[in-house]
């Protein structure tokens, strides 16, 4: 059932999506921009500085993760405005987990507000949403979601080799 909402809301809501998809989408330029600065520190290519410094290669590819983020953010407006809450919620959450598993506090901060600003103005019922997904194509409709955790996992084990995660 789709709940008719404020049309200011609905624009505030918009919004915000729009400005997570751009951060999301520029954050491998801004990997990009500080590899260069300490290319230029210390000499040398970013292909060395990247094979030479795991950690510079681990960060490299967690920002790579985050324009898929923002790709999957653009489906998941398109179920919102459809009135496809649990689909919504679902990968709201399980891009939450991907993002605390790359270690990005930001983003899981940007998120967890655009989650709240979205119960807030469509008034969803989060546990009524979410166990109608459970019924209805669960797997297809987080598969999306599945492949940022996938990869989300390969960058967390990485960072815990090398030891940039303290655990």
């Amino acid at each position: 059932m789709k709940l008719m909402t404020n049309k200011v809301q609905t624009n505030t809501v918009d919004r915000i999506f729009t400005i997570i998809r751009i951060l999301l989408a520029l954050s491998p330029f801004m990997a990009l921009t500080y590899l260069s600065v300490d290319t230029a520190k210390y000499g040398g290519s970013l292909q060395s500085i990247l094979q030479s410094n795991p950690k510079f290669t681990v960060m490299f590819l967690v920002a790579m993760i985050n324009p898929f983020i923002a790709y999957l953010l653009g489906y998941l407006k398109e179920h919102l405005d459809d009135g496809d809450y649990g689909y919504a919620m679902i990968n709201l959450g399980l891009m939450i987990i991907a993002e605390l598993m790359l270690q990005n506090l930001i983003y899981v901060l940007v998120l967890a507000f655009l989650t709240y600003q979205c119960i807030k103005t469509y008034k969803i019922s989060v546990k009524d949403s979410v166990q109608k997904t459970f019924k209805n194509h669960f797997l297809r409709d987080i598969s999306g979601s599945i492949v940022v955790l996938i990869f989300a996992a390969i960058c967390l084990f990485a960072m815990i080799q090398i030891g940039q995660v303290g655990i």
